[in-house]
């Protein structure tokens, strides 16, 4: 079962009911370096979720920097667990190309600017399994790696979240499909 995680942009969403959110979601919430007050009342309800809530103040000021945070931890989440469904509660249209990025690396994630919106159950037509991704990403790769040690990185910076093990299974797909061939110490492709 995959981890779900709210990311909650506090300096653009003012009411946050921690009430609605499904007790197997973590929370963190981000909060501004002015930011001087927080609501009472969500600090009430925060202390229920114990270790599955964390408080993030952000590190300086500045445009955008609030929703910096948010896409360096949201990225440590997914490449941490690259299954888990990310949702941004925020009404900051920026983090929408983020997301539609990540959607297109087959990854469960979406802004929406009411907690009602958030975790709705909404089919995962992005997520596509790890062979059918790497094919569609050496498709999409202008210069493709011509040496075993680029492939390798190739396939290591493309799937982090993958041991040594299943990034070496999908190398032997490839061979094994003739997808890549090694002649002398080059390899070629075979990707239609």
């Amino acid at each position: 079962m995959s981890e779900r995680v709210l990311f909650v942009d506090l300096e653009n969403v003012k009411n946050v009911d921690l009430g609605r959110i499904p007790p197997d979601a973590r929370v963190m919430l981000f909060y501004g370096i002015t930011q001087k007050k927080l609501p009472e009342e969500l600090v009430v309800q925060a202390q229920p979720f114990g270790t599955r809530l964390r408080w993030i103040k952000i590190s300086g000021q500045g445009p955008n920097a609030l929703d910096f945070h948010i896409a360096f931890y949201l990225g440590q989440e997914l490449t941490t667990r690259p299954d888990s469904e990310c949702v941004i509660l925020s009404g900051d249209l920026g983090f929408d190309p983020l997301v539609r990025h990540l959607r297109t690396l087959g990854h469960a994630c979406g802004r929406v600017v009411s907690l009602n919106e958030a975790f709705v159950a909404r089919p995962r037509a992005g997520r596509v399994d790890p062979f059918t991704r790497l094919l569609m990403l050496l498709r999409k790769e202008k210069a493709l790696p011509t040496k075993l040690k680029g492939l390798a990185g190739k396939l290591k910076s493309w799937f982090p979240g993958l041991t040594e093990e299943e990034r070496a299974g999908l190398f032997k797909r490839l061979v094994t499909e003739s997808r890549v061939r090694e002649s002398g110490k080059l390899l070629t492709y075979n990707l239609s």
